[in-house]
């Protein structure tokens, strides 16, 4: 699932509206006051989420303040939101999944509030969850379980400004009892096809970085620090840290890295758990 900017919205005067998400017998609408295009609302506030199961109301009240992409002066709404109704778990029955984002930038203040029915009490819980980018819904093994698919936010802007480019490594998540898992380890095969990717993207780098592309060789040094870093830690998920190590080895010696760079990014991926 892959927010849209808010420019890409054609934005009415704001006023009362709603938008509704629905999947097997869960209806969920949210109201609130903004402009409104299928299932998502610009300039949110005074937002209230409405779950209903067939007839009966099972939820009706607003969503916790978010931290990511609120507006200062309604930390309950957002400068862009999206709804969405999805069965996480595969118990059969969906959660219901509010978005919110500042709708420009949405790589590092997107925001996920994911309600969960109690199958006990029948009570709605919020479960919330900042993203290191967009993400996706994707049932990978195709068990009826789905996954959600983004990215490690605790890589961004860790060793290269923005401006520079960035490059998280993979992290898959799925619902369990007890909150969000991280599963990323058990499905090689995505880790696989990002770290193609990422070969690829450091292959172009190096050419500028060498001078045997156009480009900025200065900014294409700076680039290469996160992808290389999204790369090792990737190697390490699938279990071949020399492999990742031999690339930083080799970046090193063609001093499109440095030593202090090569000593940083080692501590902090024993630090983070990519051992």
């Amino acid at each position: 699932m892959i927010l849209a900017t808010a420019s890409a919205i054609a934005v009415a005067a704001l006023a009362p509206v709603s938008v509704t998400a629905s999947s097997g017998p869960v209806t969920a609408t949210v109201t609130a006051i903004g402009a409104a295009s299928e299932n998502t609302i610009t300039d949110a506030t005074g937002i209230r989420l409405t779950i209903a199961r067939g007839d009966a109301i099972a939820f009706h009240g607003p969503l916790r303040p978010c931290r990511f992409g609120c507006a200062p002066e309604d930390p309950s709404g957002g400068r862009f939101l999206e709804l969405n109704a999805a069965d996480l778990d595969g118990d059969g029955d969906a959660e219901v999944l509010v978005d919110r984002s500042d709708g420009f930038t949405p790589c590092c203040t997107l925001e996920t509030a994911i309600m969960r029915r109690d199958p006990f009490t029948g009570e709605y819980r919020e479960l919330d969850r900042h993203w290191g980018e967009s993400y996706r819904i994707v049932d990978i093994d195709h068990d009826r379980r789905r996954e959600l698919l983004t990215g490690d936010l605790r890589f961004y802007e860790r060793f290269a400004p923005r401006i520079a480019g960035f490059q998280l490594p993979t992290k898959i998540l799925q619902l369990r009892s007890g909150g969000l898992v991280d599963v990323t380890r058990r499905h090689p095969g995505v880790v696989r096809r990002h770290i193609r990717s990422l070969d690829r993207l450091m292959r172009s780098t190096d050419a500028i970085a060498d001078g045997r592309r156009e480009g900025n060789r200065t900014i294409a040094r700076a680039a290469l620090r996160p992808q290389l870093a999204a790369y090792t830690a990737e190697e390490r998920l699938l279990g071949r840290r020399a492999v990742g190590d031999r690339r930083l080895a080799r970046e090193l010696r063609r001093h499109h890295v440095s030593a202090p760079f090569r000593r940083a990014l080692l501590r902090f991926l024993a630090r983070t758990g990519y051992r």
